[in-house]
């Protein structure tokens, strides 16, 4: 049985895409959903074909298509939701970002108060050392292939400085900051070279695949079974189990249900984000605490060992 997507993972699609594309967006709401895009315009009579820029209004759910006049409806099987699908086959890209951040100390100081969830620390900040991070992104398309096929994006970031790899690296970011340049800044030096990175993305790619819900193969493997039953009944009662014909019917059947995963690649990302090094001074002479570490664009905090 096909399974078929909730609106909500649809939505989440959808926005994952526009994300990927590097398309501006705006949620209006938890079901009405604003973008705008590039659409190619095929030719009509004398006009050639052209690129142009529209503003989509998207809903997930029918009863909300009705509220919304004007908004189109994006469902299983819908041409919106084919289109950027194959549009995120096809728009693929290398980009060279900068995460924007001025360091302003009782700002800064602010907002990692708020993310430890405390009002007020048992420590003075002190020395507070900016530094920029190169880090790789890497956006994948993942498809699990039986005689059905069902996918999904993966989007892996790494720190290319200290090795630290991030899950859901890209809705982590917000867009708004990034800039297409490289940052003024002195930039941290690579602990290691891009291949590298590359492999250790690609290593905790497989380990998430191996972590999926196998229920995707076992049910793969019943239908399998269900099917060569039929066709090992059809082929015994002509008495022709044992022949080539049969052998290349079942061994047919066999790919078909097979489950295998296929990776692609759909773009990548060199992005330059900073972090905030913080010396603390406990309040109680009788501790001593590590260094802080704040990293802005992931929005994290923790201590730096």
């Amino acid at each position: 049985m096909a399974i078929t997507p909730t609106p909500q993972e649809i939505r989440s699609f959808v926005l994952d895409t526009l994300r990927v594309s590097g398309y501006p967006y705006r949620e209006i709401d938890e079901h009405l959903l604003m973008t705008e895009v590039i659409v190619e315009i095929p030719p009509l009579f004398f006009d050639p074909a052209r690129l142009e820029k529209q503003t989509l209004n998207l809903v997930f759910e029918p009863e909300w298509a009705r509220k919304y006049p004007g908004a189109e409806l994006v469902t299983k099987g819908s041409y919106r939701l084919g289109w950027f699908i194959e549009g995120l086959k096809e728009r693929g890209a290398v980009t060279l970002q900068s995460y924007a951040y001025d360091l302003i100390p009782a700002r800064t100081q602010r907002e990692i108060l708020k993310l430890l969830q405390i009002k007020e620390a048992n420590f003075y900040f002190h020395q507070p050392c900016l530094k920029i991070h190169p880090h790789l992104l890497v956006n994948y398309r993942l498809s699990y292939r039986t005689d059905e096929i069902e996918e999904e994006i993966v989007s892996l970031g790494i720190d290319m400085v200290t090795g630290e790899i991030t899950e859901d690296f890209l809705s982590t970011l917000p867009g708004s900051k990034l800039t297409p340049k490289i940052p003024k800044e002195k930039i941290e030096k690579q602990s290691f070279p891009l291949e590298e990175a590359f492999s250790r993305l690609s290593r905790r790619l497989s380990e998430l695949v191996k972590e999926k819900d196998p229920s995707w193969i076992e049910e793969s493997r019943k239908r399998y079974e269900e099917e060569l039953c039929y066709l090992y009944a059809y082929y015994q009662d002509e008495e022709k189990v044992d022949t080539p014909e049969f052998r290349a019917r079942a061994d047919e059947m066999y790919q078909k249900y097979r489950p295998q995963v296929f990776v692609h690649p759909i773009n990548v990302g060199l992005l330059y984000l900073p972090e905030v090094l913080y010396i603390l001074h406990p309040k109680s002479s009788d501790t001593t605490l590590p260094p802080l570490r704040y990293r802005p664009a992931l929005s994290k905090v923790d201590w730096a060992v």
